[in-house]
């Protein structure tokens, strides 16, 4: 084979860009390492989110952890955590839907909805109403996911939550599909789609433009559900989804079978078999390995038929799906028909009335187990919801306790604050009074002084206005001392104390001033000394 330059080219620039692109591969995570990491964290809700998202991450790397999810679930009960509890059971409800149990889904997800009427996570709620309509429909419980739908899509345009509005009308509309009602279906689905755009959602679009196939397909507008059908299948491939790529291959192998191409059909159907396997979708395998034995049988293929259909029932048969139960055993009793064996025929169809009859039996004995395990579970519900409430108002009293303290404590500081306030002011008050007192004292001991120079000066003044006046009567100096005192009214013993004399020469000394001044008491004294 020669290589073209153009070949040569593209070679190199695949080289060139590998490196590029392994670079943006991310890492696996070590799943169990990092569970061990997590499981030595202490017990709160921190914890439990983390080891759900350990969970969802298990998830995407195709090793699912349920152990991850059951040790959430245990810590989450321990510290009576109401939404991590319906958090767990909602992703448990998830598991089981995928692996094809949808009673033990449904079980699950009326669990979580239980919790989720606890708690104030409305979003996760709605999730969870969703996956519970899914589980449902898959059980062919129309009226129960109607309703599941309805409380989900209502909820929805309450909080204006776009995303869970969409799988609300896509659910509903499916709803519509199984019961033939067509153009209230496609008006549904058309709702979805708008809304799947509105938000710039391309998986959301892409899973409408399949529903809306789907409707016109039923309504054999083969054209118009070719047309969507595509569309579906082309955003699927640019955004690689595998898996939606190979449900898109199926419709367009039920859209050929339908308009009598049967070799397409089969090309489709057998491009979309190695992903399913792949996915492990048993439900849309089943039906896609019947459809080719339709396919093989109609082309009068009927060894190879034989195999598909076989193939078909026994997947049909693991994942329980009536639809396509009912669907393999009528192309198989086509086959019988179109092979002559008219008695295999008829015993595949008594085997599908027969199986349609155990089907309806084993599910009733499976509600029932699911509902005794439903009522144990609800009874350990209620008793962790008690404890949840009690552990409540256990800490909205502590929360009131704390309060109370905190306000006693800071009406304290208030109060210690406004008595050292009172004591400051009173202090302040003091000094002051004090400094005024000390001022008022200070001009007082000042007036006193000026007094004391006064009388001083007045003594002095009295003194020598007196010894002036007695000069002619010969008198003493003592004597002069004495009449000053006797005219300051001070008597004999003061006037002793202020001389520091005798009371006995005081005595003498006013006896000697009466004789010279030729008086015979003080007030004469005194009388002829001013009179002088």
């Amino acid at each position: 084979m020669r290589f073209k330059p153009t070949h040569i080219l593209f070679i190199f620039f695949g080289f060139l860009f590998m490196p590029l692109c392994g670079q943006r591969t991310k890492p696996i995570l070590d799943i169990s390492t990092e569970f061990n990491k997590i499981k030595g964290q202490n017990n709160d809700t921190l914890k439990v989110e983390n080891l759900i998202d350990l969970y969802k991450k298990s998830i995407y790397q195709k090793t699912i952890r349920k152990d991850v999810l059951d040790e959430a679930l245990i810590v989450s009960e321990s510290i009576f955590y109401i939404n991590g509890i319906a958090k767990c059971y909602n992703r448990m409800g998830i598991t089981s839907r995928y692996e094809q149990d949808y009673l033990q889904s449904v079980m699950y997800h009326k669990r979580a909805l239980n919790y989720f009427e606890k708690s104030t996570d409305t979003l996760a709620k709605i999730k969870c109403l969703n996956s519970l309509g899914v589980s449902y429909r898959k059980l062919n419980a129309v009226n129960e996911a109607y309703d599941i739908y309805l409380r989900a899509l209502h909820l929805s345009e309450i909080f204006n939550n776009d995303k869970s509005i969409a799988i609300a009308l896509n659910g509903i509309g499916n709803l519509l599909l199984d019961t033939e009602e067509y153009s209230q279906a496609l008006k549904t689905f058309k709702r979805a789609l708008n809304v799947e755009i509105k938000i710039k959602n391309p998986k959301g679009q892409e899973y409408a433009f399949a529903n809306i196939g789907e409707v016109f397909l039923y309504q054999k507008k083969y054209d118009s559900a070719r047309v969507y059908f595509n569309k579906a299948l082309h955003l699927s491939t640019i955004h690689n989804r595998r898996e939606s790529t190979a449900i898109q291959y199926s419709f367009l192998g039920l859209l050929s079978q339908k308009e009598g191409d049967y070799k397409t059909s089969t090309a489709n159907y057998e491009r979309a078999i190695p992903i399913l396997q792949e996915y492990n979708n048993t439900r849309y395998l089943s039906n896609t390995q019947i459809n080719i034995g339709v396919n093989k049988t109609k082309t009068e293929k009927f060894s190879e038929a034989l195999e598909f259909l076989n193939l078909g029932i026994e997947n049909a048969m693991k994942v329980r799906s009536k639809e396509n139960i009912i669907l393999g055993y009528k192309a198989l009793s086509d086959y019988y028909l179109r092979t002559n064996n008219h008695e295999r025929a008829f015993a595949a169809f008594k085997n599908a009335t027969k199986f349609r009859d155990s089907l309806v039996n084993v599910a009733s004995k499976k509600n029932m187990i699911a509902t005794q395990i439903q009522y144990e579970s609800a009874k350990k519900d209620e008793q962790i919801q008690t404890l949840a409430e009690e552990k409540s108002l256990s800490v909205k009293k502590s929360k009131m306790r704390f309060l109370l303290l905190v306000g006693v404590a800071i009406l304290s500081a208030v109060i210690i604050v406004f008595l050292l306030r009172i004591i400051s002011l009173t202090r302040k008050n003091k000094g002051l009074v004090l400094e005024r007192k000390n001022n008022e004292l200070q001009k007082y001991i000042a007036q006193v002084n000026s007094l004391k120079a006064q009388v001083s000066d007045n003594n002095v003044s009295s003194f020598q206005d007196i010894e002036a006046s007695v000069a002619q009567f010969d008198l003493s100096k003592r004597e002069v001392e004495v009449l000053n005192l006797i005219s300051k009214g001070y008597n004999n013993d003061e006037i002793a104390e202020k001389l520091f004399v005798s009371k006995n020469t005081v005595k003498t000394h006013i006896q000697h001033i009466y004789t010279k001044l030729d008086v015979n008491n003080r007030i004469q004294a005194l009388k002829k000394v001013h009179t002088v």
